[in-house]
């Protein structure tokens, strides 16, 4: 009974370890009997378990973002992230607000990740709002062949501890280089629709149509990984002016 008030009050209290997980330790800390108890809760979710109808509603969320993992904002989802570890914090196994529908690749690099020390967590998909402010800029370099490179810049209007988090969720996913290999195949599957552009309005419609696409992108996020491809390619009157043909005999990197 003292356990499971220790969770009631434990799950009432998530928003807060959230906002200063400096604060907060395990309910189950020093007691590997609590804290294996716990942990088996997370089976429940089982197909044919108890709570397998939670499961399954968890992941209908992810039919608003067309399933897409919203830690890289690519890949499709297919797991279950504990924002908070169940191996830091095992009480929240099975805490709704704390298991989110992430792609494979961004479950298996976040991993057990809970800074405790600096309290710098993670974007959170459910309580945390990515900034709105451009910080993400794709670099696009035209010269014997074409290259793009991503980056952040921090702006004025952005809280250092926010840019932060930011920057460490881009280093624990690796998305600069993930960014750039989905670049280089965009770019590659477009590059007859720049040709074709180019032929019939020469680069003024070219760079058109590359703000549209900027547009279109910009409704996931300004700093939505196309966004910042599309914002960059519409700058580059290199590539506007004829340099785009590159993508035809080059290989990209």
């Amino acid at each position: 009974m003292g356990a499971r008030t220790g969770i009631i009050d434990a799950y009432a209290d998530y928003e807060d370890v959230l906002r200063d997980i400096r604060r907060f330790t395990s309910l189950a800390d020093g007691s590997d009997v609590l804290t294996k108890a716990l942990l088996g809760n997370y089976a429940l979710l089982d197909k044919g378990r108890p709570l397998e109808d939670l499961r399954n509603s968890i992941f209908l969320t992810a039919l608003s973002r067309n399933s897409q993992c919203p830690l890289c904002e690519r890949a499709q989802v297919c797991a279950l992230d504990h924002f908070l570890p169940k191996n830091h914090f095992p009480e929240y196994s099975i805490l709704a607000d704390n298991l989110i529908p992430v792609c494979e690749r961004c479950n298996r690099l976040k991993g057990d990740e809970c800074d405790r020390t600096d309290g710098l967590l993670m974007f959170h998909a459910y309580f945390d709002e990515f900034p709105d402010e451009e910080i993400l800029f794709a670099e696009i370099n035209v010269d014997s062949a074409i290259s793009v490179r991503y980056s952040l810049r921090r702006s004025d209007e952005i809280d250092n501890l926010i840019f932060e988090r930011v920057e460490k969720q881009f280093e624990m996913l690796g998305l600069f280089d993930f960014y750039q290999m989905e670049a280089v195949a965009e770019l590659t599957d477009q590059v007859d629709l720049y040709a074709e552009t180019f032929e019939t309005s020469g680069d003024p419609g070219l760079q058109s149509m590359l703000r549209a696409l900027t547009r279109g992108a910009e409704r996931r996020g300004v700093n939505h990984w196309k966004a910042a491809l599309y914002r960059a390619l519409s700058r580059n009157m290199e590539f506007c002016s004829g340099g785009y043909q590159k993508l035809l005999a080059t290989p990209m990197n």
